[in-house]
């Protein structure tokens, strides 16, 4: 199990009402943090409410949002044009396909002869969401439940306690080398730790590329088994996870990580 202890910060609504406090100030100050994910469930309401009211506040935050936005669209594109080969095409490939109940709901789960190629949280999406975006990726799918009945059966001891890895072969099908290398960093974070995105650009031999960590993380299409769950913010908050934070809080509890005090649920 991995412990950290940190003291949380002053809440910000604490910060505005001291004497002789600038709200603006303070408001501006934590936009970045606010934009990034980053900040504490009551400090990312403190600033919705005051920029509800604050002209100025939120047109700042429209402009810093505008910038984000722009930055991880250039580095995304920067990060893969320098690695990605040149596209030629392949030919589609066959995932075969099928369900599984979980403690996450229903798990929507795709396989190849190469490995899982695909795992999705059934909340968040319709049986023909999947099979469309599985198609875009290159997939022609084939339901086939006896097919997936490895990749059920590890999950499952997952969840039941009794797994802390998974051995199945994984296919990389449709992913950028960067995506990959991503992923495959990801991978060796061990069971019930948790790294940063910047640590996992560091090792990656790309170090300035967290927020395109960050974008290819949230594109992961084999969560669980390629724990993204474990990729925190810079402060070991809980920060976001494409699937849910419910489901990430629940998978790192699972696991035994432990988020410093204050580390918020966003």
């Amino acid at each position: 199990m991995t412990a950290y202890h940190t003291e949380p910060p002053a809440a910000l609504a604490a910060l505005a009402r001291q004497p002789g406090a600038d709200e603006c100030d303070i408001c501006c100050e934590a936009i970045p943090g606010y934009v990034c994910g980053d900040l504490r469930q009551f400090d990312a309401a403190w600033l919705e409410e005051h920029t509800a009211s604050c002209g100025y506040c939120r047109n700042e935050l429209t402009g810093f949002r505008r910038l984000d936005h722009l930055l991880n669209e250039y580095e995304s594109h920067r990060c893969e044009a320098v690695t990605a080969p040149p596209f030629r095409g392949r030919t589609r490939e066959v995932a075969h396909y099928g369900t599984m109940d979980s403690p996450l709901g229903v798990l929507l789960i795709a396989v190849t002869d190469q490995g899982v190629c695909e795992i999705d949280f059934g909340r968040n999406q319709t049986l023909a969401d999947f099979q469309d975006r599985m198609r875009e990726r290159g997939f022609d799918l084939v339901p086939d439940q006896e097919a997936i009945r490895p990749v059920v059966e590890q999950l499952s001891e997952y969840f039941q306690g009794t797994r802390s890895t998974f051995d199945v072969s994984i296919d990389f099908s449709g992913l950028t080398p960067f995506a990959r290398d991503v992923l495959q960093a990801t991978a060796a974070v061990p069971f019930g730790g948790l790294a940063t995105y910047s640590e996992i650009a560091r090792r990656i031999s790309n170090p300035g590329a967290s927020r395109a960590v960050g974008n290819a993380l949230g594109r992961n299409p084999i969560p669980i088994i390629l724990p993204c769950h474990r990729i925190v913010p810079a402060d070991r908050s809980i920060g976001n996870y494409t699937g849910g934070v419910d489901i990430k809080v629940t998978l790192l509890s699972l696991e035994g990580a432990v988020l410093p005090a204050g580390g918020r649920v966003s």
